[in-house]
């Protein structure tokens, strides 16, 4: 069956090739602006919507929270961004772009609009709209895959918890709790065959 895995027609190598591809060229072309491909996801997002919280922004840009917080407080050192208290909560951080950071995606916009042209080329309008609705019906499916991945681990440590405490309070009214190491055996319900 592995055999019939072709790794130039799999479509995360596929996916993966493009992107790497098109973050590599477009890095080397604004590292001499200081910017790099996770700050200009965070630039261009707080462009086009305005002020973000920390959790929101992790989210839109697909950055997680301890790198991006990192990334943050660089950023903010270099005056690109500023950060300040929400108005409706205290507790939560608003991210706004300073007038250097907006004169920066001025001058780092054109590039990257130059490369995705680039990996639009012969593609008409129509399929350049399909491709990106289908990418985003790809991510959707991994981001639901992932969901439901987390909720089965959950539900494993509920039910692992349970069984020990089941344990436990057999153990506290004389009874024997099973030997450690040795999976507990499930009560099956009998089959017409074995009651023949």
């Amino acid at each position: 069956m592995a055999r019939r895995l072709i790794l130039q027609d799999f479509l995360p190598y596929l996916l993966n090739r493009a992107g790497m591809k098109i973050g590599l060229m477009f890095s080397r072309d604004v590292e001499p602006y200081g910017v790099t491909l996770p700050m200009w996801r965070v630039l261009i997002e707080l462009w086009h919507k305005g002020d973000h919280r920390l959790g929101e922004l992790a989210d839109r840009t697909s950055i997680d929270m301890s790198t991006l917080s990192r990334l943050l407080v660089v950023m903010q050192r270099n005056k690109l961004i500023v950060r300040r208290r929400s108005g409706l909560d205290r507790r939560a951080l608003s991210l706004t772009l300073t007038e250097k950071g907006l004169e920066l995606i001025e001058e780092v916009a054109p590039f990257a609009l130059y490369y995705e042209k680039q990996a639009m080329a012969g593609l008409n309008k129509d399929e350049v709209v399909q491709l990106k609705h289908l990418l985003r019906k790809v991510f959707d499916n991994l981001e639901a895959a992932g969901r439901a991945a987390t909720a089965s681990k959950i539900e494993a440590k509920i039910e692992a918890r349970n069984a020990s405490k089941a344990d436990a309070s057999a153990t506290a009214k004389g009874g024997k709790s099973p030997p450690k190491g040795k999976a507990r055996a499930r009560a099956v319900k009998p089959t017409p065959a074995d009651q023949a």
